[in-house]
């Protein structure tokens, strides 16, 4: 029944999608001076929207894409981000049950402490009960209310710099705080304070590793989120004061600092360079080629690069750079 379980996420996801559209687009009213209402309605005729009309894709779908009073076109932002949210929060799902150990690197599958990997498997090869186990565990639980959230916000972000070329800057500092508490999540689980495998728990594990052993490794870790922090939001921070914003944003180099503390890592914050400008080249080179000068929101490109590089974190490592994950 695990694949119930993605169901249930993807269904939340394209909720969640709905909101953060609709949630940029009173953001974006209210800083020009106009108020929406508490219900949801048509921007063109003022139709206050029922239920029926609020279900995620299938109103779309059903509605043809068009208010159905007035007929005018709702846009097809508002589909993509259901979808996308909605692979995205199953997208998150399997990852944290891949940090937790369900899951090894794309085509293995690992076992959990305490479980047999024996026996009768779902659809993915593994036993629902090592799914649920770990949904219990509050490293788990945590993890996945950080993920969620995040994804949320940043997708709030795409709508709002891809529409108006903007990004809200209470929401880039949220995200910041956010990614600060992930890194320590992650520092805290492979220090080997907080157990996120096996079944007891969060646990103090004494005796795992030594002291100057965890000093060790914290030291190489805060290392490497500094190099990322050097190589993605410095290198942003660089080109947003030297060409006066002309070629950065002032709120690019601010969610390039949120990312790089999600992946932690140099090699990942190079590669999510990488992607954004492949992503940003690829899906604009009719653009580019029409016209000489070309503004183009480069935040959207940066969360989708972000998802991407973050679901790979792992298999990027071992099979681009060759080191340990």
């Amino acid at each position: 029944m695990l694949w119930l379980l993605f169901v249930v996420f993807f269904s939340f996801g394209a909720i969640f999608g709905s909101f953060a559209c609709c949630q940029a687009e009173r953001m974006f009213l209210k800083s020009e001076g106009k108020e929406l209402g508490r219900r949801s309605q048509c921007l063109c005729c003022g139709h206050k929207l029922e239920w029926f009309e609020l279900v995620p894709i299938l109103s779309w779908i059903f509605l043809r894409g068009a208010c159905r009073k007035c007929k005018n076109k709702i846009g097809k932002m508002e589909l993509f981000s259901e979808i996308v949210m909605g692979v995205i929060f199953s997208l998150i799902l399997w990852f944290v049950l891949k940090q937790a150990g369900l899951f090894g690197l794309i085509g293995g599958v690992k076992t959990v402490e305490g479980i047999s990997a024996g026996g009768a498997a779902d659809i993915l090869g593994v036993r629902d009960e090592l799914a649920l186990k770990l949904l219990c565990n509050p490293v788990v639980i945590l993890r996945l209310v950080i993920l969620l959230s995040s994804a949320v916000l940043f997708w709030i972000l795409f709508v709002h710099d891809f529409k108006w070329q903007s990004l809200p800057s209470w929401i880039l500092y949220v995200l910041i705080f956010l990614g600060i508490a992930y890194f320590v999540l992650n520092e805290m689980t492979s220090l080997g304070f907080m157990q996120e495998g096996g079944v007891s728990g969060v646990t103090k594990m004494v005796g795992k590793l030594a002291f100057s052993q965890q000093i060790t490794f914290l030291k190489r870790d805060l290392a490497r989120l500094f190099g990322g922090l050097l190589i993605l939001p410095g290198l942003y921070f660089v080109l947003y004061r030297f060409s006066k914003e002309k070629l950065v944003g002032g709120g690019d180099y601010l969610l390039t600092i949120s990312m790089v503390l999600f992946i932690g890592r140099f090699e990942l914050a190079l590669t999510l360079l990488c992607v954004a400008n492949l992503l940003a080249l690829f899906l604009n080179v009719r653009k580019i080629l029409r016209k000489k000068e070309t503004k183009i929101a480069f935040g959207p490109y940066l969360i989708l690069g972000f998802w991407i590089v973050l679901f790979l974190s792992q298999e990027i490592l071992r099979y681009l750079y060759i080191v340990s994950v």
